[in-house]
C-alpha cells in the first residue's frame, strides 16, 4: 500500500451568512492540516485584485474534497446553489473530487 505525502485539497463552498460555522469546522480539522493531511482553501482567500471568480473556478477544478455547507442561505444564494454547486456535483458524479455536503 502506497500512502500519499502530498496533502488533499479541500474547498469550502459556503454562504458569507455561515462564515462563523464554516471557521468553527476549519478550527476541527486543524489537526489534519498540521499533519499535512489537507490543505484548506476558501472565498476569503483571494488575494487583493485577483479575479475572483477565476480564483474560486481555479480552486475548484483542482480541490481534491468539496464541502458543500449546505444552509438556508447557501440555498438562497444563487451563485453558491446554481454555479459551485452544480460544478461540485459534476466533478464528484465523474470521480474527480469527493464532494461532501452536510446540512448545517
Amino acid at each position: 500500500m502506497t500512502v500519499s505525502t502530498t496533502p488533499l485539497k479541500l474547498f469550502y463552498c459556503y454562504a458569507h451568512e455561515d462564515k462563523t460555522l464554516r471557521d468553527e469546522l476549519d478550527n476541527h480539522l486543524s489537526l489534519l492540516k498540521r499533519q499535512s493531511q489537507i490543505t484548506s482553501w476558501y472565498d476569503r482567500d483571494i488575494l487583493p485584485g485577483a479575479k475572483w471568480e477565476k480564483e474560486i473556478d481555479t480552486q475548484l477544478n483542482t480541490a481534491h474534497i468539496i464541502l458543500l455547507l449546505v444552509s438556508a442561505s447557501f440555498l438562497a444564494s444563487d451563485y453558491c446553489y446554481c454555479i459551485e454547486m452544480t460544478k461540485a456535483l459534476e466533478r464528484h458524479q465523474a470521480g474527480t473530487a469527493c464532494g461532501i455536503h452536510p446540512f448545517l
